[in-house]
C-alpha cells in the first residue's frame, strides 16, 4: 500500500517513508530508524514531521568531517526549543537514508555543499 502524504514526502509504505531532497535525490527513513531516533532523542518527536521540509528546503547542507558518507541538512526554527537548528543526517552508502535527526545550537564544521541565499 502506497500513499502520498504532503508536498515533501514522495511515498509512505508499510515500513518506510521516502523523501526528495533539494538535489532531487530520494532519501529513505525506515520505521525502525524512526523509532530508534525517537528513543534516543525524544525531543525530536516535536518536529520529526518536518523531515521532508528540512531535506527539500534546508538553510545549509554540509559534508560531515567525521564520516565522509554522511551529509547534514540544517534548518533553523525559532519556534523549536527556543530557537534551534534542526539537523537531518543522511548516510549515502548503497542508497540515501536518514541516519539520525536532532536539534543543536550551532552548525558543525564541514565542507559547505549548499547554502541558502539570503
Amino acid at each position: 500500500m502506497q500513499t502520498t502524504q504532503d508536498t515533501f514526502t514522495l511515498i509512505t509504505n508499510m515500513d518506510q517513508t521516502t523523501f526528495q531532497d533539494l538535489f532531487d535525490e530520494e532519501i529513505v527513513l525506515t520505521d525502525t530508524v524512526r523509532e530508534a531516533i525517537l528513543e534516543k532523542h525524544p525531543e525530536v518527536g516535536d518536529f520529526i514531521d518536518q523531515v521532508g521540509e528540512i531535506l527539500a528546503h534546508p538553510d545549509e547542507v554540509r559534508k560531515s568531517v567525521r564520516d565522509e558518507r554522511s551529509v547534514l541538512y540544517y534548518r533553523f526554527r525559532s519556534d523549536v526549543l527556543n530557537g534551534k537548528w534542526l539537523v537531518v543526517v543522511i548516510k549515502r552508502i548503497d542508497r540515501n537514508f536518514v541516519s539520525t535527526i536532532y536539534a543543536t545550537d550551532r552548525i558543525k564544521s564541514g565542507d559547505v555543499l549548499w547554502k541558502k541565499q539570503t
